[in-house]
This record gives structure tokens, C-alpha cells and sequence, in this order.
């Protein structure tokens, strides 16, 4: 990387450090609760998912907003976001709506950053530099999730209303973002036959490749949600408690940020099927923790799945950025956080709706999954005709 890009890169994936800081409120649900006699427990739990609809929102109306704003005036005002609806409960913490909406304003700001953020980068990087910077991007997820559950933990141990001093790191950021990513320009529309400005216009210009990868992203999103909703369970089956389970998920995060670190180096070996190799890791992360009963080999497979989530979710942005001009790519990518958002909130629905049992039946049909889309992308060839479509593009 051009050393004059470092500054740029960090400015871009400052951003991320914040990207799953809504989670940290989760460790507190019970002593939220408490402070809360009167409201139901599953209103409280809300706090730990409502961010998630201000992620839709925000994923719904970015496309809108990069033609009425600037790339680098949308991460400022997604990061005001988070830093306003974080602080906020540390000084009025008396009414459990008010902390509810400014959870929902976390996961707007969250939602707008998911975005802006691959856009950024597709804008400022080129080739595998591009590859190499959204991988990291990935990882650098995995630190900010540990290192805001640490120390929002840490602040709130006394007292719940504490851990929400954490959301000022987000001023630091902003700061970051303001000084090192550059001001740009908004975007135009694309225009139908009539010469009316018009999404559908964009979506008919992408290339049909694209399709294909909103559509992995789906399984991809499946496929998490079935070994990180079951493997408590799983391990349950094997008599380990609650924190054994944390433990194991804390150390395999490792996995993913290694795998973020050292992206551009296994490109180089898994070059335009990376996405399969990713899958295989998926496979071996369920087999791992099913198979196996000791500590070391469910710490492995639980780096194995933080190794698959940053080999897929890395190179799909960075496949979908290929194929979709600057112009195209605002939408391409909403719609990708979008479907894996959405087969996210379905994947309980669709399994129980295929008689899929929770635990080692739904491990088994990861494996199946996993497996099976391995094949169909390497029988099909996807990784060298995408290769050959961006070459020529």
C-alpha cells in the first residue's frame, strides 16, 4: 500500500471500531432489569435487538442519501449518531423508552457506517490493496466488539449506566474520520429511457454477477446464524456451562483477526475462490464443535468460523465493488447488508420451517450447507468467470 494511503485507511476503518458497540449493552440486561421492576423482562431484552431496526432503516435510505450527501458527511453524521445515542443513557437513564431510542440510534448510525464504509473504500483503493484494506476492515469489527465488551464491562460493573461512557471513544473517531478521510462529491443518478432519475435504472445496469453474491451472502448469513444461535446449545449437550461457551467464542475471534491481518498473503493461495475457502472453514468450525470434546479443538473451530465470516464477508464487498461502478456500487451494497440482515432475522423461521431441530441437528445441516456451496462454486467455476468479468470490465 501507497504509504500516502495509510492515514486514508485508517480514517476509513476508524469507523469500524464502532460497528458492534451496540452489543455491549447486552452483558447488562440483567442488571438493567433490575432497575426496571415494573417493565416486562423481554422489553429490556429489546435493547439488545432493537439496534438492529435502525440498521434496516438506515440500509433502506443510504442509497437516497448519497445523492443528497457526501460519502465523508455521511460517516460524520453516522458516528454523531452513535456517540449522541450512547451518551445520552449515561446522563438520563430514568426512562427505559428513552434508552430504547437511542439503542435505535445506535443501529442507524451502526447501519450507516456498515455502508459508507466499503464504498470509501472502493473509491480510494485499487485491486488487491482494495481486497487487503476491506479484509482488515473485517477484523478490525472483531477488535472493536472485544474491546468495547471489555471495557464497557469494566465501567459498568458497579453500576449498568456506566458502561455507556464508552460511546465517547466515538468522539476520538470522528475526530479521525474528519481529519484523515477527504471531502468528496455526491453522486448522481442513473437515468431510465425517459431521462428520469431512477434505482431501478442502476439495478438494470449491474452486472448479473452481482445477483449471485447477494445471493451467497444469504446462505453466508444462514450459515452464521446457525452455529453462533446453537453452539451454546451444542456445547450444553456436552455438559459446559454459559461461560465456557463465552470463552471459547473469545478466543476464537483470534481467528478472524489473524485472518484479517494476513488477508492479502491467503489471496495470494486462494486468489478469485476465496469465498469457497471460506465455506470450507464454515464446515470445519461446526465439525470442530461437534465433533470433538475438549476445549482446544472448539477454540479451533471456533477460529475456523471467525476465519470463514472475514474470508467471506471481506471478498463479497470487494467482488460486489468490482462489478458495480461508483455510481452503482452505494446501492449494490445496501442490498448485500440488507439480505443478510434479513436472512439473519428468517434463519429461525426457515429451519424450523424445514423440521430443523436447535443444536446438532441444525450443526449438521451447517455442515451440508457449507459443503454443498463449496462444490457449487468450484463445479461452476464463479471465482474464474467473476475474475475474467472484472478483467474485462
Amino acid at each position: 500500500m501507497n504509504k500516502k494511503k495509510i492515514p486514508l485507511a485508517i480514517g476509513i476503518l476508524s469507523m469500524n471500531l464502532l460497528l458492534m458497540s451496540a452489543s455491549v449493552v447486552g452483558a447488562a440486561i440483567a442488571a438493567i432489569a433490575k432497575s426496571f421492576p415494573k417493565e416486562p423482562i423481554s422489553k429490556v431484552q429489546m435493547l439488545s435487538t432493537i439496534p438492529q431496526l435502525g440498521q434496516v432503516i438506515a440500509t433502506l435510505i443510504f442509497t437516497w442519501l448519497t445523492y443528497i450527501m457526501t460519502r465523508k458527511n455521511i460517516s460524520l453524521v453516522a458516528i454523531l449518531f452513535v456517540i449522541v445515542g450512547g451518551l445520552i443513557p449515561a446522563f438520563y437513564n430514568s426512562n427505559l423508552n428513552i434508552i430504547l431510542a437511542c439503542m435505535i440510534a445506535i443501529g442507524f448510525g451502526t447501519g450507516l457506517i456498515s455502508n459508507v464504509g466499503p464504498v470509501l473504500l472502493q473509491e480510494h483503493f485499487e485491486g488487491e490493496t482494495r481486497a487487503t484494506v476491506m479484509g482488515w476492515s473485517v477484523g478490525v469489527n472483531s477488535v472493536g466488539m472485544m474491546a468495547f465488551t471489555a471495557i464497557g464491562s469494566a465501567l459498568g460493573s458497579t453500576d449498568w449506566r456506566n458502561l455507556f461512557w464508552i460511546y465517547a471513544v466515538g468522539v476520538v473517531i470522528l475526530l479521525v474520520t474528519y481529519f484523515m478521510v477527504p471531502q468528496d462529491t455526491r453522486l448522481k443518478r442513473e437515468k431510465n429511457s425517459s431521462g428520469k432519475a431512477s434505482i431501478w435504472a442502476t439495478l438494470k445496469n449491474v452486472n448479473k454477477l452481482a445477483y449471485i453474491y447477494l445471493l451467497i451472502t444469504f446462505f453466508t448469513s444462514i450459515a452464521m446464524t446457525m452455529f453462533m444461535a446453537n453452539q451454546s446449545i451444542v456445547l450444553a449437550g456436552k455438559g459446559m456451562g454459559t461461560g465456557y461457551t463465552g470463552l471459547v467464542t473469545a478466543l476464537g475471534n483470534i481467528g478472524g483477526i489473524i485472518t484479517a491481518a494476513l488477508l492479502g498473503k491467503i489471496r495470494k493461495f486462494t486468489k478469485n475462490y476465496t469465498i469457497a475457502y471460506g465455506f470450507i472453514a464454515f464446515a470445519l468450525s461446526f465439525i470442530c464443535v461437534l465433533f470433538f470434546n475438549n476445549i482446544v479443538m472448539h477454540i479451533i473451530g471456533n477460529m475456523f468460523s471467525g476465519m470463514g465470516i472475514v474470508l467471506i464477508n471481506a471478498t463479497i464487498p470487494f467482488q460486489l465493488s468490482n462489478l458495480a461502478d461508483r455510481s452503482e456500487f452505494p446501492l449494490v451494497i445496501s442490498m448485500n447488508t440488507l439480505i443478510s440482515s434479513i436472512a439473519g432475522a428468517l434463519a429461525p423461521v426457515l429451519l424450523a420451517a424445514l423440521h430443523l431441530t436447535v443444536g446438532s441437528n441444525q450443526f449438521i445441516a451447517g455442515i451440508i450447507l457449507s459443503v454443498a456451496i463449496t462444490v457449487l462454486i468450484f463445479v461452476t467455476r464463479l471465482g474464474s468467470i467473476v475474475g475474467k468479468a472484472t478483467e474485462n470490465k
